[in-house]
């Protein structure tokens, strides 16, 4: 095979798995307003089983696809470029704020939601509602859109941080505004 085709099939592989880990991301979005909205243990256990069993598989593989396919493109054609480096270090950001910003409450969340009958206590509500998950799943989202934005423009490495830390911040202002607003909502249907 030629080079060059190698490299189109990898920039190909390289867009589905944007594409997978999106839609992972947007299952998972999903799951979790069906969860927040659940009042009954089947239902929270319903969309529990559906969202994370996407996810946990989804996820993951298109994380490697991309960064197999990247590796592969800057060994072979760009070269350890600012806005590569910068991307590749936004991958690993973007793991470890889904680790640790849903993975560890999801890994607590499962076995409760699978112990409860009948509806749900308001102690496991509110544990659906941690303020954390909306936060993650925003930040998360806003660093895989300032990643194709480097992907397009192609910027120096100080621009490229910049690019990122800009998309930090807004999808941290973004699940705090999400959170008060689900937070106001509730006050409201209850008080």
């Amino acid at each position: 095979m030629s080079t060059t085709l190698l490299y189109h099939v990898a920039l190909y592989l390289h867009i589905l798995g944007a594409f997978g880990l999106i839609a992972a991301i947007t299952v998972e979005a999903i799951g979790l307003r069906g969860l927040r909205g659940a009042i009954r243990s089947d239902d929270a256990l319903m969309w529990l089983r559906i969202s994370r069993g996407i996810v946990l598989r989804l996820a993951p593989a298109s994380l490697g696809l991309i960064l197999v396919t990247g590796l592969y493109m800057m060994v072979t054609t760009w070269g350890p470029r600012g806005w590569i480096l910068v991307a590749l270090a936004s991958l690993v950001l973007l793991a470890v704020v889904g680790g640790f910003g849903t993975g560890i409450r999801m890994a607590r969340i499962g076995p409760a939601v699978g112990r409860a009958l009948g509806p749900l206590s308001d102690e496991l509500q509110s544990t659906l509602s941690d303020p954390i998950l909306l936060t993650s799943l925003w930040v998360r989202s806003a660093i895989v859109l300032g990643i194709a934005l480097l992907m397009t423009l192609k910027p120096s490495g100080l621009a490229s941080m910049v690019i990122v830390v800009l998309a930090v911040a807004i999808g941290m202002l973004a699940g705090q505004l999400s959170a008060r607003r689900s937070r106001d909502t509730y006050a409201t249907e209850v008080g």
